[in-house]
């Protein structure tokens, strides 16, 4: 990741050197070079971030809160400008730069409209769904899917989460399912507030979920102070605490009368942490999640990662499939039915 950010890096710090130039003719040199070096402070924020996480012993949560703010100010400073840097680069007409200028003015705006505004406009999807197999006591069985609350990345955390409790509560669900990364790096970041938050959180047949990437505690460097797997069972108990249901590779079965539906949980594998944003990932032992559940049984999987949806489908154990893990800074332009998103260029789906 950090030559990614290193390549682009050195890409807009070439782009803003010739566009100095290009202003400041003859005297560049002399009198460019506040004006360079503001620009290039901008460009290398990221890959100065990068580096220092390499250095620090640890990611604290004032680090990671400290690199969500820089990262916001790349977005609305570095890379918003490349737009009018290469209008200018490209001809010295007037309507040229002029588009360029509106690009660039409207991308900052759309970055800082996008992340400091309506970051917690949350929007609630209905979908309907059917299945010939899902038993006749189960038509209307509503589930609030929630993912990825990333605790330790809230501003206002104690709000915020309840506001999403809030709105969970709202929909008056029979299940709540959660798949995945509840925290950012460790389990200390539920505070006692934040679980009776949590605790808050209410349907019929109860919360359900899954361990994500972040609450098993990869991204904890000071591993022999803080052991990644006694994190992840410190968070564990704290979800059942708060009457959470952890399915760590298990399945537990929801009743109406004398009918059943199952749900499996599939956790998030140590060993696929390289290939977490991979468009194929390794095969892996899901059986064992599925260990001994009718294959009558209506299905729904709690998978943190949707790589692992292949691995479901051919396995022919689920008949829904619930998943969390691909969020922020993806976008879909609305072209046609169903929109068109970059992602495509990586991803099959």
């Amino acid at each position: 990741m950090i030559w990614v950010i290193a390549f682009c890096s050195a890409v807009m710090v070439g782009l803003d050197y010739k566009v100095t130039q290009i202003f400041f003719g003859r005297e560049f040199k002399r009198s460019a070079k506040w004006y360079l070096g503001l620009m290039w402070t901008t460009d290398l924020m990221p890959l100065l971030m990068a580096l220092i996480g390499l250095l620090i012993k640890d990611n604290l949560t004032p680090w990671v809160m400290a690199s969500m703010w820089v990262n916001f100010a790349y977005m609305v400073t570095a890379i918003a400008r490349q737009p009018f840097n290469i209008a200018v680069i490209l001809g010295k007409k007037g309507w040229i730069r002029f588009a360029g200028v509106v690009a660039s003015l409207s991308a900052a705006g759309i970055f800082f409209y996008g992340m400091a505004i309506t970051r917690t406009d949350y929007t609630i999807e209905h979908i309907e769904l059917t299945s010939e197999r899902l038993p006749k006591e189960f038509d209307g069985y509503r589930i609030t899917h929630i993912t990825d609350l990333h605790i330790g990345s809230m501003v206002n955390t104690q709000e915020e989460l309840a506001r999403v409790a809030d709105l969970c509560n709202g929909l008056q669900s029979d299940a709540v399912m959660f798949t995945g990364d509840l925290i950012n790096i460790r389990q200390e970041e539920i505070t006692p507030d934040l679980e009776d938050i949590l605790r808050s959180f209410k349907a019929r047949d109860g919360v359900f979920s899954v361990m994500g990437n972040h609450d098993i505690g990869i991204c904890i460097k000071d591993s022999i102070t803080h052991i990644p797997e006694v994190n992840a069972q410190q968070l564990i108990d704290k979800e059942r605490r708060c009457g959470w249901q952890v399915l760590d590779d298990k399945t537990a079965y929801i009743r109406r009368g004398v009918d059943s539906i199952a749900v499996t949980g599939i956790s998030f594998k140590k060993e696929l942490h390289e290939e977490r944003h991979s468009a194929k990932i390794p095969d892996t032992d899901i059986m064992k999640a599925y260990k001994n559940v009718p294959t009558e049984l209506f299905n729904i999987t709690l998978a943190h990662i949707p790589q692992h949806w292949n691995e479901i489908l051919n396995a022919k154990k689920a008949d829904l499939t619930l998943s969390g893990h691909v969020h922020a800074m993806q976008m879909k332009f609305p072209l046609g039915k169903r929109g068109v998103s970059p992602s495509r260029i990586i991803y099959k789906r």
